[in-house]
């Protein structure tokens, strides 16, 4: 997956709708359920039917970045724009990115993606959900069931919903110096494995189960 380097400012490409994100290619990803073997709730394993979530099985992505910030904009098709808690059943939309927190060493094992990471190693996921009022998370994560938040978030989003799809926009600064332990530091003409996954809230899908992508992609950031 590449990310394309462009001359565009954080604030053209933070909006979803800019024509400046028809200049950069997407890459349509195939998405599938999270097993439910790998849900840290009892009660998820025993209520839920695999066949039944990870609703969304395809995903565009695109990302660019300018020098100083990276971008990824994701779309996918949604017919309901599920935007608060109704009931137990009901839920909020949302999407997010995941990449290992630290740079896998030559030879090394890449951080189980369907278990968001292990303990020796970490994950970092930027979480956006719909009744955030475009306000994502920052988390970490170091297997199932020890997602955390982080106090501080150096990601911005920007979202919008039309004619049964959203689109949603990540940003944030390549580095983040003074977060080392808490969000991963890119670089251009750098690469890291990524992936990606989304939450179809009228489908009941909520903390672990959504869909995601099963296999880590690379990111190749353009020098």
């Amino acid at each position: 997956m590449q990310c394309t380097r462009v001359t565009a400012s954080r604030e053209q490409l933070l909006d979803p709708l800019t024509p400046e994100w028809s200049r950069i290619a997407a890459e349509p990803l195939k998405m599938a359920a999270t097993p439910l073997a790998n849900q840290p709730s009892e009660y998820i394993k025993a209520s839920r039917d695999e066949k039944q979530i990870g609703k969304v099985r395809s995903l565009d992505v695109q990302a660019a970045h300018n020098g100083s910030d990276i971008f990824f904009r994701l779309t996918w098709e949604d017919a309901t724009q599920d935007v608060q808690i109704t009931d137990t059943t009901m839920f909020t939309d949302g999407c997010g990115i995941l990449i290992p927190l630290h740079a896998t060493a030559v030879g090394g094992a890449d951080p189980p993606i369907d278990e968001m990471g292990s303990k020796d190693a970490p994950v970092n996921a930027w979480f956006w959900r719909a009744d955030f009022k475009d306000v994502p998370r920052n988390t970490i994560a170091h297997g199932l069931g020890s997602t955390q938040f982080t106090e501080r978030c150096a990601v911005r989003t920007k979202s919008a919903w039309g004619a049964g799809t959203w689109t949603v926009v990540f940003t944030r600064p390549l580095a983040v110096p003074d977060q080392q332990e808490e969000t991963v530091q890119l670089a251009a003409g750098a690469s890291v494995k990524i992936g990606f996954a989304v939450w179809e809230g009228s489908n009941g899908e909520r903390a672990g189960v959504k869909s995601f992508s099963k296999e880590w992609r690379e990111l190749v950031l353009d020098a």
